[in-house]
């Protein structure tokens, strides 16, 4: 770990971390950090409902919830599936069904998806709670910090170790949002910091046949988050220094994690508004090339004819999106169930090229897997491992059939502050997303309901939910 000495920094890290949670305070938060969290909140609601009612898992994960959990009752809203749940289930039901479709937001620094854990975490207390919208969106905010600059930390080095930074970090940020909303003493929150440092796990070998282990990642968090926090309240010691010690979370879960600047103007300087929402159902590496593409293919088809195709696309990626997407494995090249499709790049531009980027979910249908047509632009793909490419960028060489070479690149995908996306987008986005969920009028209202959620209760939400 970098700064440090045999994996040991002398900074105090984990211990700033529990006194920003303890001490930070509703006013410290900018007005655009406000405006940024109701966008993501609406986000999260939209993409987590969506797949609550229509991904392939998610009656399947609801079903073994409800079997574990022996019938246990509570208070608490789980997506298009009622109210009356355990605070614990309704988190990890709401936390999965939010990872289901790849679609929640990004936070481009760590490589994470924050909102997936730490949101249910949060709605799931505040309900049993009866918290205010502005105690809510305190504990959102902290929790993504946490979660933002954990997973910064740990940079690329925890996927090569193969940990998903959206489940280690992610159960550090829910315990932070749920100490905070609750108003947790100080040794209560260390010692569940102690504590998730030995429930932190998530593990990337689900790249290995599509399975749908990643979509519960952010539930566990959620869940265990609460568990951690119900041991600590008990008086169950955990791990000092959980974050920078030795064998703590940095050394342990990446093999390049830094520690500079890692707690510099915590509370001060909050990095979470740059987390971005996505606007492709696909990992966020696939994203500047499906733009791209959409782009080029369009242009050649107004050019040369609605049946133009690609000879050939070069596709240079950085090493980690090369890792992740890029690799000439079949399950990548020819991607057959929608996990593998969302992880392929050669998917994901052929799919682009044949039927635009906005095809949304009807990508993953069966006919997709089976057309010729896909099948044959996946094999004119080239990925290269080019360690001059930007992080998330993509650059691509395309030649066409007709023997037209055209070359494009892109740096930061669309939902970046450097490439925004827009209020209306996100609006737009949500409306898509849950059309079969809600009628117009809750739609309406749901959007209303997070708009003024700083001046309402969070049940004034979750009611409508």
């Amino acid at each position: 770990m970098k700064g440090t000495a045999n994996g040991i920094t002398n900074e105090p890290i984990t211990d700033n971390f529990v006194d920003f949670v303890v001490n930070t305070k509703y006013e410290s938060l900018p007005p655009k950090a406000i405006l940024k969290l109701k966008d993501l909140i609406i986000d999260h609601i939209g993409v987590a409902a969506g797949a609550a009612l229509g991904s392939d898992s998610s009656e399947g994960i609801f079903k073994a919830i409800q079997a574990f959990s022996g019938g246990m009752q509570g208070n608490c809203t789980v997506f298009t599936k009622g109210h009356g749940f355990a605070p614990q289930y309704a988190a990890l039901l709401n936390g999965a069904f939010a990872h289901s479709y790849d679609f929640d937001d990004t936070y481009a620094a760590g490589t994470v998806h924050p909102g997936a854990s730490v949101i249910p975490a949060t709605l799931a207390s505040a309900e049993v709670l009866g918290s205010s919208g502005q105690d809510a969106l305190l504990a959102i905010a902290i929790g993504y910090e946490v979660v933002c600059r954990l997973s910064r930390a740990l940079g690329a080095g925890s996927y090569i170790r193969g940990f998903h930074n959206t489940a280690t970090t992610g159960l550090f940020g829910s315990v932070a949002a749920i100490s905070s909303l609750r108003r947790l003493p100080r040794k209560v929150v260390q010692d569940a910091f102690g504590l998730a440092g030995s429930k932190a796990a998530g593990s990337m070998q689900f790249l290995d046949n599509g399975s749908w282990n990643k979509r519960l990642h952010p539930g566990f968090a959620a869940h265990d988050a609460m568990l951690c926090i119900a041991l600590a309240e008990q008086g169950i010691s955990g791990a000092s220094r959980i974050i920078e010690g030795k064998v703590g979370l940095l050394h342990a879960f990446s093999t390049n994690a830094s520690s500079e600047g890692l707690v510099t103007d915590l509370g001060v300087d909050w990095v979470f508004p740059q987390t971005a929402l996505k606007p492709y159902s696909a990992c966020r590496y696939t994203h500047t090339g499906i733009e791209l593409v959409a782009q080029v293919a369009e242009e050649a088809r107004k050019k040369l004819g609605k049946d133009t195709l690609p000879k050939k696309m070069d596709v240079r990626l950085g090493p980690a999106a090369f890792g992740i997407v890029g690799l000439t494995q079949p399950n990548k090249v020819h991607p057959e169930n929608l996990v593998d499709a969302q992880f392929s790049h050669y998917y994901q531009l052929a799919v682009t090229w044949l039927f635009g980027a906005g095809i949304g979910f009807s990508a993953y249908d069966a006919d997709k897997f089976a057309d010729q047509r896909v099948r044959a632009i996946c094999d004119r793909v080239n990925c290269i491992n080019d360690p001059e490419c930007p992080v998330w960028g993509t650059s691509i060489d395309f030649e066409l059939e007709d023997g037209t070479r055209i070359h494009k690149q892109m740096e930061h995908p669309l939902g970046e502050e450097e490439h925004p996306f827009s209020p209306e987008q996100v609006r737009g986005k949500f409306k898509g997303l849950v059309e079969k969920v809600y009628d117009g009028s809750q739609i309406e209202d749901v959007i209303r309901a997070v708009e003024v959620i700083d001046r309402a209760s969070i049940r004034d939400l979750t009611k409508l939910l």
